[in-house]
């Protein structure tokens, strides 16, 4: 709290001295203009919300990030070529790619849930494929309105010179997202993520309320079979702030030892509690750390789950700062958690302004399906099963 109000005060110092040498500049609220339809940004803390970095998040950008080697927003992806393999086999080559805002494609999708992301970039390469000028290579391709293979994909941007440059952007983005997801079945990030989701919200897919005795069995049980002790830790961190500590040193005792980390992996489940979060359960103890526990408390409750909210049962997680946010918004953040250097605009003031531009959607909202499930392939389908009702 102290290092951001320090922060808060010098960036008002220098913004005030930058607009005093500027005459051409101002703002809303600087005492001459009106205090209202002005920005309000806030310095947040890592305490703020603890748990959101640790859960695996299923948008594009969040995958390419988390689970593929990424440097600098370069990425080395396995190209599937035409010329590289036998017909009816699919060789593929090294290839280089960066994943910025140059790029409109990574901007259109990285935003989007992975199984969006697949299922846009499909309907964009058939578009392609389904035109007057590629309608010979879809029609000898015999794949009706199936989507096309990588091998397919290489042959089409071979057979379609035109379209060379946007089919091989397309080709880029659905090998890499295929790339993804064939770490995210490896990984077995699809029974990972139930349990995730359940620790995080209080509740199953079903909108099951368990108790903590069957969670904690699921996560000994994904322990046990978990070769990636990185992936222990990390489920290990997701239960001791997802439920504010354990009941009791000796439960935690137990999940640490069917963990099997190592020294250096201990110390960091150990510093957590300099972030705020206890490895034990404790009784708050003033004002602040009753504000900071419900805030916490809503990992786990109504604040954090939202059946409406998400499409998909693997991402109904709903991130603390997005309650901090519209709090923010209708003026109701509490002012000794928020200090403000300046006097906030009145609620009706946000609301009015906040209602003027259209509100950004989820972007784990749309037609797609609700849930992953498991083809009888033993694969995972990007799309497929039921919708929540």
């Amino acid at each position: 709290k102290r290092t951001c109000t320090t922060l808060a005060n010098h960036f008002q110092q220098k913004m005030n001295e930058f607009v005093g040498a500027n005459s051409t500049w101002w703002y809303n609220g600087d005492g001459v203009h009106p205090n209202s339809e002005r920005a309000t940004m806030l310095i947040m803390d890592r305490k703020d919300d603890c748990l959101s970095p640790l859960i695996h998040e299923f948008t594009y950008e969040a995958m390419v990030n988390d689970l593929l080697p990424i440097d600098d927003d370069r990425i080395t992806y396995d190209c599937v070529s035409a010329g590289a393999a036998k017909e009816g086999e699919e060789g593929s080559i090294k290839m280089d790619a960066l994943l910025n805002d140059n790029d409109e494609v990574w901007v259109e999708l990285r935003g989007k849930h992975i199984a969006d992301v697949i299922q846009t970039l499909s309907g964009k390469i058939r578009d392609i494929v389904n035109s007057s000028s590629g309608s010979a290579l879809n029609n000898s391709g015999k794949s009706g309105g199936k989507a096309l293979s990588m091998n397919q994909m290489a042959k089409a941007l071979k057979a379609l010179p035109e379209y060379r440059e946007i089919m091989s952007k397309l080709s880029q983005h659905m090998q890499i997202a295929h790339q993804c997801m064939d770490k995210f079945n490896e990984m077995g990030l699809l029974d990972l993520s139930d349990i995730e989701q359940t620790l995080a919200t209080g509740k199953t897919d079903e909108e099951r309320s368990p108790k903590l005795k069957e969670m904690l069995g699921q996560v000994v049980e994904d322990f046990r079979k978990q070769p990636d002790s990185m992936m222990r830790l990390r489920l290990l961190a997701i239960v001791i702030v997802s439920q504010r500590g354990l009941g009791s040193e000796s439960d935690l005792q137990k999940l640490i030892q069917e963990a099997n980390l190592s020294k250096k992996e201990l110390a960091t489940i150990q510093n957590l509690e300099k972030m705020g979060c206890p490895l034990v359960m404790e009784a708050p103890v003033g004002k602040i750390s009753k504000i900071r526990d419900r805030r916490i408390a809503s990992y786990g409750r109504e604040g954090s789950y939202s059946s409406e909210e998400s499409e998909y049962s693997s991402s109904r997680y709903v991130c603390v700062l997005k309650s901090i946010m519209e709090d923010a918004i209708s003026g109701n953040l509490d002012i000794d958690e928020y200090p403000s250097v300046m006097p906030m605009p009145d609620a009706e003031s946000m609301m009015g302004s906040a209602s003027k531009p259209k509100m950004v959607s989820s972007v784990r909202k749309d037609t797609g399906a609700s849930k992953w499930k498991k083809t009888s392939t033993g694969t995972t389908g990007a799309s497929g099963g039921k919708k929540k009702s």
